[in-house]
This record gives C-alpha cells, structure tokens and sequence, in this order.
C-alpha cells in the first residue's frame, strides 16, 4: 500500500496483478499427454491418405489410450496442419462396455496452417472412457500432413 498527497491508503497496482496472477495460475487445470495406441509417442504425424477400399485401408483414425489410474474431466484433441486442407474431422470416447460417444463430428472443416484446431469431448458422469479416438480425414484432404496429439485434463 501506498499514501497519495491526501493522505489516503491505495493497494498497489504490482500487489493488485500479482493477486489477480495466483488467482489464475490456482485455477489452472493440470492436462497430461496420453499415448498413441501401437506407436510410441504422445503425437503422430500422419498425410491423409486415400479413402478405404475392399483391399486397402484409409490412416484417419488415432486412438489414444487413457490411463486407468486417472479420472479426467476433459479430453483435448489438438490437430496442426501443415498447410490449409478442408478435413472431416471426429472426436470419440471409447468405454469398456462396447460403446462410444461422438463428442465432436464434421465435414469439411477449413483448417489454416499456423492454427491449432482443439476438439473436446466430456465423459459420462461417473464413466471413464478407456480410449479416445480421433478422426482425420476425407476426401478434401488426401495428400494433407497433420500432427494429433490428445490430452486428458481435470
């Protein structure tokens, strides 16, 4: 604190901000980076490649494991183009007893190199999915090179 001329107290501006930056900094959730399922790494970096046919495979889908021993609030997909692509794009949350939740899904989706792209998905109250599941992809897109990485947050 500080006395003006008129002899009244004012906080400081530097006691005020700092205040205000434990504040937030408290608020902050903690995220930790999950692992690509048959690959090491927390992030793949992957070109689209042609849709499926009867002999081949497409390489849209990255599944990401989450640890049992953790309860996350959230899930973050991050998606970073190397350059722009319109993709189709899908977000899923895998649980043990054989079902999923589209938490995001849509076509066509204009993506700019330099923006990062975040899909969230909640899990079900009192649920922990034990995969997540990101898809990148489309027919606008085959050719395009993308980083993923997802994130478990509470």
């Amino acid at each position: 604190m500080f006395l003006n001329p008129n002899g009244l107290k004012f906080l400081g501006i530097d006691s005020l901000l700092f205040s205000l930056s434990f504040i937030s900094s408290a608020q902050a959730e903690t995220c930790t980076s999950l692992n690509i399922i048959g690959a090491s790494g927390t992030s793949a970096k992957k070109t689209v490649s042609p849709f499926s046919t009867l002999v081949t495979n497409n390489n849209w889908n990255t599944d990401f494991a989450v640890p049992s021993e953790q309860s996350f609030s959230r899930f973050v997909a991050t998606i970073v183009p190397e350059k722009r692509a319109d993709y189709d794009l899908e977000l899923n949350l895998k649980y043990s007893n054989e079902t999923s939740d589209r938490s995001y899904k849509k076509g066509n989706v204009g993506v700019t190199f330099g923006h990062l792209l975040h899909l969230v998905g909640i899990p079900r109250p009192n649920s922990e999915p034990y995969q997540v599941n990101v898809f990148v992809g489309g027919l606008n897109a085959i050719g395009n090179t993308y980083t993923v990485s997802v994130e478990g947050c509470f």
